[in-house]
């Protein structure tokens, strides 16, 4: 039996993270034929560099910049957002809180008022409330109104979260949603736009090679590489020790778990029936995207970086182009999407991708997307498991019970998944940082 200080699962970020930060004792292990996890980008179609929707790097971190910047010298370049929301046949900046101008009056008269009765309500003769938000809906009501909330915030979250926002905690996606003053909201009513808001305002992307640029960098600046498709498939927590699917058997002192937390609970063969059933609580919900790659001159919205869709009329929520950030990332003439689905209509034509498609295309021609003159060269439907995790009543205490059990047993588990949170690339890096100073 090999024996290993750290034993890693994943090569995702994190997982690469803790690997450098560590720098020596360690065996880190990947399912796929190379590194990155869900920061993946995927040549397709001979020359479309597809990245499994949105991946930018927000960078606040010192250190992780740092880190960014000494992987990837002199290759990021900074990019201003440019993100819309479709709402009534109009295209309004994101976010929409501060940006209603164009839509039909009484839309806007509803997001202004609601928003005042929300900030000032004693002037409307109302009570302000004496108790905190019981959830996610009740959160967005007072932060914004309930003209916003119903026009936007509701639907848009609903959507992509394919559950009710009374379902949601009120402090899901905090510090994801711009809280604009109440005079960015008044310009905003009137076309004074501020798009500058949120934390998605700027971000940077590699010049060459997708989002992969990063892993990979990251992968080779590690000084035991990663032992690709490579899976543990069980672990004992009493005897600190993990099957391989290559059969051999692991003994480690210390283990960071960086795959789905449910799974992870799936293949720890001595965990106590409380952990199994706090597991079988958490929810998340799975996204369906389709990558899809055209030739011709677009229309209207084709350039946009992402548009949200908060309506149901439209089966996806929101759509991006990779080729709109990053022109290599297309043939040229060419122009490559990532359209994101998870609720609604979209869950009954999966089984009917044929039809899926065709809707598709439609709402995105009928979004001004994409032109009559566009050649569609390929769609392809992907999938991202656990994509979202929901912030439940479940959701706290379940996810509590399993990490404080898996920590008195010298095992961590983090990242977005392994984790079983909500955050970015920048959180991922910070966390495997975290969890090579824990192992040292």
């Amino acid at each position: 039996m090999q024996t290993h200080p750290t034993l890693i699962i994943g090569a995702g970020l994190t997982g690469l993270s803790c690997a450098y930060h560590l720098g020596h004792d360690y065996l880190l292990v990947e399912k796929e034929d190379e590194p990155g996890g869900i920061v993946r980008t995927r040549n397709r179609h001979g020359g479309f560099l597809c990245d499994g929707t949105g991946h930018w790097l927000h960078l606040r971190n010192p250190a992780m910049q740092a880190l960014v910047n000494k992987l990837l010298p002199g290759q990021l370049v900074e990019h201003e957002r440019k993100a819309m929301v479709h709402l009534r046949g109009v295209f309004t900046p994101y976010p929409f809180q501060a940006n209603t101008y164009g839509l039909p009056r009484e839309v806007v008269l509803d997001c202004l008022l609601g928003l005042l009765k929300a900030r000032h309500p004693e002037d409307f003769g109302l009570a302000a409330p004496a108790a905190p938000p019981r959830n996610f809906r009740e959160s967005v009501e007072r932060l914004f109104g309930e003209g916003i909330c119903k026009n936007f915030m509701a639907p848009y979250n609903e959507k992509l979260m394919a559950v009710k926002l009374e379902e949601i905690s009120a402090s899901y996606a905090d510090r994801f949603i711009p809280r604009p003053s109440l005079e960015d909201v008044v310009k905003g009513t009137l076309g004074f736009s501020r798009e500058s808001l949120g934390y998605n305002a700027k971000f940077v992307y590699p010049r060459e090679g997708g989002i992969s640029a990063l892993p990979r960098a990251l992968a080779k600046a590690i000084p035991v590489p990663p032992r690709y498709e490579t899976t543990v498939t069980r672990v004992d927590v009493g005897k600190k020790t993990a099957t391989l699917s290559t059969g051999e058997s692991i003994r480690f002192r210390n283990l960071v778990n960086t795959m789905p937390l449910k799974n992870f609970v799936d293949i720890v063969t001595d965990a106590p029936a409380r952990i199994r059933a706090a597991a079988a609580k958490l929810r998340a919900t799975t996204v369906h995207y389709f990558d899809i790659g055209v030739r011709g001159p677009g229309d209207a919205a084709s350039r946009h970086h992402w548009i949200y869709f908060p309506e149901p009329d439209y089966v996806f929520y929101r759509v991006g182009s990779y080729s709109a950030v990053h022109a290599g990332a297309a043939p040229p003439g060419c122009r490559s999407y990532y359209v994101e689905m998870s609720g609604g209509d979209a869950v009954g034509l999966l089984s009917r991708p044929d039809e899926l498609k065709a809707r598709v295309l439609a709402d995105l021609k009928r979004a001004r997307v994409l032109s009559a003159k566009d050649e569609v060269l390929f769609m392809e439907l992907c999938n991202i498991p656990h994509a979202y995790v929901i912030y439940d009543e479940h959701y706290e205490p379940c996810r509590k019970e399993i990490l404080d059990y898996l920590g008195g047993n010298g095992i961590q588990s983090g990242g977005r998944w392994g984790g079983w949170n909500y955050g970015g690339m920048e959180d991922a890096l910070l966390e495997g940082l975290q969890a090579a100073q824990r192992s040292a």
